[in-house]
């Protein structure tokens, strides 16, 4: 969090709080180039308010934040894939126990990763606690499990197909 201070007056451009991520900086840039570069509904009602050498000093403060934000979501992200390598490199085996060490190690708290790929909380817990017996049904848990690990920047088929190799033996015995 301590970039996005740094950073504070380029989300305040795009009309964002510090806690935006990615997709909403994108959004955020899509409409306000929009409203600011064509003659919208928005700002018709303004008249000259906002002159054409106005509205062009702020589509080039408005593109400014853009490029910077992504920028540094782009390096931000390159440096959690960076770590995951190093936190992975002798991991051939994974289960929820093993994810869960991986968030907590990138200080990805779990409230984060579901609001981040929908997936509801309540299933990220049971897989981060191997329990495969409140799991959905195969093809939700496989799901869940690949969003779970592209959201940590593994390898997500390696991930789901050594963690469903568990959860198939689990239903199978019962568990």
């Amino acid at each position: 969090m301590k970039d996005r201070r740094l950073l504070k007056a380029h989300f305040e451009m795009l009309e964002l709080p510090l806690e935006a991520d990615y997709s909403e900086v994108h959004k955020a840039w899509l409409m306000l180039k929009e409203l600011y570069s064509s003659e919208s509904l928005a700002t018709i009602s303004l008249g000259e308010e906002v002159i054409d050498e106005n509205r062009r000093l702020l589509l080039t403060r408005i593109e400014e934040s853009y490029q910077v934000l992504t920028r540094f979501f782009h390096e931000r992200r390159h440096q959690q894939q960076d770590q995951v390598q190093k936190l992975t490199a002798d991991i051939d085996d994974y289960d929820g126990v093993t994810l869960r060490r991986i968030r907590e190690q990138l200080n990805i708290p779990l409230d984060d990763v579901a609001m981040a790929t929908r997936i509801p909380r309540q299933h990220l817990d049971n897989i981060e606690k191997d329990n495969y017996s409140v799991l959905p049904v195969k093809v939700y848990t496989r799901g869940f499990v690949v969003n779970y690990a592209k959201h940590l920047s593994l390898d997500s088929e390696r991930v789901a197909k050594s963690f469903m190799e568990k959860f198939n033996r689990a239903r199978e015995d019962g568990n």
